[in-house]
């Protein structure tokens, strides 16, 4: 019996490209894993072709050569992350990956409700929870926490947004609001 699955397209999340370099390559390589659709953005192009990605969608603002006929061209008129992921919530799309070192975590919250998003950048996995959340960290793990009104049961607060986890085990956060964000280091 094969370990392969059977995947729809479009099941798989997006691949929101911002900044290539926002990730390592055995990372992006996971990410590439199960030919997700991928977008990038005119400043990114050439960077992203030239590591061999196929690109699926391109935003941009003016007309630039296209060494892969198969990719479908947008136009740029509000910021990439918002028109890319306005582009997956349109084509029903259920979940994305972005890949961004200026990734907007108030661009997260304000798509919560129609897609799921994972920003990978900086050293960092920053996602979407609803208001309770809870998961298995050793001890001493960093965590940031994003949100309003954020209670805490097996973390320390060590600064703003900055926690660590006081042992290993569950660590549990309710936010006030509908969401919160949760980052951990990669």
């Amino acid at each position: 019996m094969s370990s392969h699955h059977i995947v729809r397209e479009d099941q798989e999340p997006a691949l929101i490209i911002e900044d290539i370099n926002g990730i390592t390559e055995h990372q992006l390589g996971q990410l590439l894993e199960w030919s997700p659709t991928i977008i990038t953005h005119s400043g990114s192009f050439e960077s992203v072709i030239k590591r061999g990605i196929k690109v699926d969608i391109l935003f941009a603002n003016k007309l630039i050569a296209l060494p892969q006929d198969h990719i479908l061209t947008l136009p740029l008129s509000d910021t990439f992350l918002d028109a890319a992921l306005a582009y997956l919530v349109k084509k029903d799309y259920r979940a994305a990956n972005i890949v961004s070192n200026q990734g907007d975590t108030e661009l997260l919250f304000k798509y919560a409700n129609e897609i799921n998003t994972t920003l990978l950048g900086n050293g960092m996995r920053i996602f979407v929870v609803k208001s309770r959340f809870s998961k298995w960290r050793p001890k001493g793990e960093v965590i940031r926490l994003y949100g309003n009104n954020i209670s805490t049961i097996g973390l320390m607060q060590q600064g703003p947004n900055h926690y660590l986890t006081e042992a290993d085990g569950i660590y549990s956060i309710r936010f006030a609001g509908k969401y919160g964000l949760v980052g951990e280091y990669l």
